[in-house]
């Protein structure tokens, strides 16, 4: 293990606001998803995840309903 390095205290996933501003630059802004990972220190696959609940839920009608509750079980809850 590096000294200074912290595992417990890495991010585990991503909050709801993070899933949200992560597909918008991904999808308005063009950032590729690596890119996005490393700011956000998360695995790229959290990325996609993230930005495909948002396509889905946008362009979907039947995802409509179910959007917040899924957005909401694959947010992480921040911790303080």
């Amino acid at each position: 293990m590096r000294r200074g390095f912290d595992p417990d205290a890495a991010p585990k996933g991503l909050t709801f606001e993070q899933q949200i501003s992560a597909a918008w630059a991904y999808h308005v802004k063009g950032v590729d998803q690596h890119t996005l990972a490393a700011l956000y220190g998360v695995n790229q696959g959290r990325i996609a995840v993230a930005c495909k609940s948002v396509e889905v839920a946008l362009t979907d009608p039947r995802a409509a309903y179910n959007a917040p509750q899924q957005a909401a079980q694959n947010a992480t809850p921040q911790e303080d």
